[in-house]
């Protein structure tokens, strides 16, 4: 209550001025209603060099399928910027460059030693507002997991790693883990 009273004073003062503020990066961005369906629109731009985008545009569609979103793709250039698109009835415009990795931790002690296999993410996620295409909120999440040699797979890591995300983004969000 005390943000939205500083804020609304704040954009008073300035229009009065004849000038205009960004929102005050200290208020939050509701993206979900409170029946949870979702007050955005959601762009996605999944980049790595080691990890098949497919298989995370495949378990984020099927979140967004769930949440009834449509996943519009972008370039990680245009991630960065207030995606064009005809006019919603959506308050926000929600982008994400998703880069998931898979590689080995070095072992510098040894020159050609290797250490265990390492799967990690890390998400960058901006919150446009759709009248003003203003940026309001960035967020970064990122996680590293060590892989258990003997698991053989990668996809339990990766799956983890999506849900570990859609926690942060979608917090009443719970889809049991894939058997």
């Amino acid at each position: 209550m005390r943000c939205r009273a500083m804020v609304f004073g704040i954009l008073s003062v300035l229009a009065l001025q004849g000038m205009s503020a960004p929102v005050h990066a200290g208020c939050g961005v509701q993206l979900f209603a409170d029946n949870g369906s979702p007050r955005f629109s959601f762009y996605l731009a999944c980049v790595s060099k080691t990890v098949n985008c497919e298989i995370i545009e495949r378990k984020l569609g099927d979140w967004a399928d769930e949440r009834q979103l449509t996943v519009h793709d972008l370039t990680p250039d245009e991630a960065a910027r207030f995606p064009a698109e005809p006019a919603t009835d959506q308050p926000y415009r929600v982008t994400v460059r998703y880069a998931p990795e898979m590689g080995s931790v070095s072992n510098s002690l040894e020159s050609a030693s290797t250490g265990a296999p390492v799967v990690s993410y890390a998400a960058t996620v901006r919150v446009f507002d759709v009248a003003s295409g203003k940026l309001l909120k960035t967020m970064n999440w990122h996680k590293e997991t060590m892989v258990d040699r003997d698991q053989g797979a990668a996809n339990p890591y990766l799956d983890a790693q999506v849900r570990d995300f859609l926690k942060h983004l979608d917090p009443t969000y719970t889809k049991p883990p894939a058997s």
